[in-house]
Formats: C-alpha cells, structure tokens, sequence
C-alpha cells in the first residue's frame, strides 16, 4: 500500500461518471440556492422580531456559507463534468473549481460547528447566551479561517489536500458535533429528572415530549451528518491509500466523496431553519409582502407563582413554575427552554424557569 500512488490522473473518466456528476450538482445548486436565500432574508428582515438570536445569527452563518456552495461550487461543477464528458480542454480551471469547492466547504463546515458549540453553551453553561459581538468575532474567524487555510492546496495539490481535510475540518466537526449534542441530552435528562421532584405529572409529560423532540432532532442531524461525511472520508481514504483499485473505481470515489460534502450543504437548510415554525412564518410573511406584525398578548389576571428554592451540592437553585404567563413576540422575547434549544416549539401556557446562582 503506497500513498497517492494510484491517482489515475492521466486517465479519463467514464462518460456515466462525468454526466452524473454534473446532473447530480445542478439538482444540489436548484435546492441549495433559493432555501438558504430566503433563511438569510428572513433573518434580515426578521418581519415578527422572533429571529434575534446567537443561534440564528450562527443559522444565518450557515445558510450564507451553503449559498456560496450553490451558487460558486455547484454551477462549477456542472459547467467543468459537462466539458469533461464531451472532451473539451477543462484543466485549465480545475484550480479554481478545487479552490472554491475547499473555501465554500470549510466556511460551511466551521459555521455548523460554530452553531453546534452555541448550542452546547446555551443548555450546558451557566452563561447562557452569546452577545452580539461575540458571534461577530466567531463569524468573521470562520471566514478569515475559510479563505486563507484552502490557498495551502495549491502547495499540495488536490489529493493531498484532500487527504488532509478529511482528517481535520470534516473529523474535527464530527467530534464537536457528536460530543455537543451527547452533552446537551444528558443536560436535559437530569433537569427533568429534577423537575419531577417538584412540578406534577403534567408538566413533566410535557417536558419528557419536549426532551424526545429534541432527542429527534439531534438524531436527525447526526444521523446526516454520519450518512454525507464519513462516507466521504472513506472515499478519500481509498483514493489516496489503494494501488489496485481500478481508474474506473477511483474516479467515481472522486466525484462521490465531493457530492456527499455538498448534499451535506444543500440539506443544512432543513435540519437548522426550515423545521422551525417561526422560519417558516417569517419566510411566509416576506413571500406574501406582509409588513411586519408585532403580536403582543398581555393577560390581565396576575399570574400566579410557586417559587421553590433548595441547596443542592452548595448551587442555590429557583425553580418557579407559572400557571399563566405574560409575554409578547418581540425582540426581547423571554427564553425558556424550547427557545434556548430552537427545536421550534410554540410557547407552552406553563413555563419552567430555573435560575442558578
């Protein structure tokens, strides 16, 4: 087994392969473009004042990160395989594709660990928000970060390059990934396991439906997350490490491992914004040139509070539950938990708080 020695590249790939590819990209590119367009509207414009926080700004992120995939990488993609399936000179701009590919694909997956991380810091830490100009500074490093570290490709070719971002960009954000959301839903378990001692039947029925929601909706980005980029890393394993392997086999490991990173990009969309109502309420508002709406519900009756306070391992910890509560949908919206977590949920008519000190 030597390294990079079967590359293949002096041999053409099939006609299958390069038609396929330009096909399977030009599909990715109509999905990926105008979903993540209209999140970044959305978030913009924000119509219902119900979008302004970290975790958005971190989804706004993302979604301008997969829009430069749509709208760079996938058009390039399709323009280079067609002129390749029909023999045409394309090598002259394979650097260009391969720098764009890199740029777009790093920022997108920085972006989703940097959400990732805003997320295990909102239910995990005791500080549970970032500021406005913390996101600012994590953003503008994932950029710096996203266009300098590709330029290395051009001192180490594709392959290699390729080689090295399987082992640091796409494991390094698996590991954050894996281990956040590992964090976050031993978090919730031991507050509900912690609300049951005080609270009734009811609420804590509803905060178990709520844990399994979430529960879901990690699943679900794990589950994608392993099914677009660890195949990948495979690929590329195989690429750089088998001498036997056919040209046909390495050319259709080359165009495969590069659509499972981008359908990773074109899916971001549904698993971070398109899932959450107040996204698609916001999105519906933009399409439809409603002007902006600010739904305040005031509840005249005094709400009515039962605040329990007990020392557990030296923590004082408030826990107050309210029967009715006052809120309003504006930028300073209060938080509880399916906020905190944005899995979408609608406000519930009864709130736990937990307060430490």
């Amino acid at each position: 087994m030597v390294f990079m020695k079967n590359l293949c590249e002096e041999v053409h790939p099939p006609l299958a392969t390069s038609v396929t590819t330009a096909a399977v990209s030009l599909v990715l590119c109509l999905i990926t473009v105008p979903g993540n367009i209209l999140i970044c509207v959305a978030i913009i414009k924000d119509p219902y004042h119900e979008l302004r926080s970290s975790f958005n700004y971190f989804v706004l992120q993302l979604a301008l990160s997969d829009v430069i995939v749509g709208i760079f990488t996938e058009p390039a993609f399709v323009v280079w395989h067609i002129g390749e399936a029909f023999n045409y000179s394309v090598m002259e701009t394979i650097r260009i594709i391969h720098l764009t590919y890199f740029i777009s694909c790093t920022a997108s997956l920085l972006s989703l660990s940097a959400l990732t991380l805003d997320r295990y810091l909102t239910v995990v830490s005791i500080r549970r928000k970032l500021s406005f100009r913390s996101v600012a500074r994590f953003s503008a490093m994932i950029w710096l970060l996203s266009l300098t570290i590709p330029f290395a490709y051009f001192a180490t070719g594709f392959y290699l390059f390729l080689f090295i971002f399987a082992n640091t960009a796409v494991i390094a954000s698996f590991v954050i990934v894996t281990f956040s959301y590992c964090r976050i839903y031993h978090k919730l378990r031991a507050q509900i396991s912690r609300w049951r001692s005080f609270f009734h039947d009811q609420v804590a029925s509803k905060a178990i439906a709520m844990e399994k929601q979430v529960t879901r909706a990690f699943n679900l980005i794990l589950i994608f997350f392993i099914l677009c980029l660890i195949p990948s890393c495979i690929m590329i394993y195989i690429i750089n490490l088998c001498d036997a392997c056919d040209c046909t086999l390495i050319h259709w490991l080359r165009d495969l491992q590069c659509l499972l990173t981008l359908v990773n990009c074109s899916i971001n969309q549904f698993l971070y914004a398109w899932r959450m109502p107040n996204f698609r309420k916001a999105i519906a508002a933009i399409l439809c040139g409603k002007s902006a709406v600010i739904n305040r519900c005031v509840i005249s009756s005094s709400p009515i509070k039962i605040t329990i306070s007990c020392n557990q391992s030296g923590r004082l910890e408030t826990l107050e539950f309210s029967a009715l509560r006052t809120f309003k949908h504006v930028a300073d919206t209060t938080n509880d938990l399916s906020d905190d977590i944005n899995i979408g949920q609608e406000p519930a008519q009864n709130v736990i708080r937990v307060t430490r000190l």
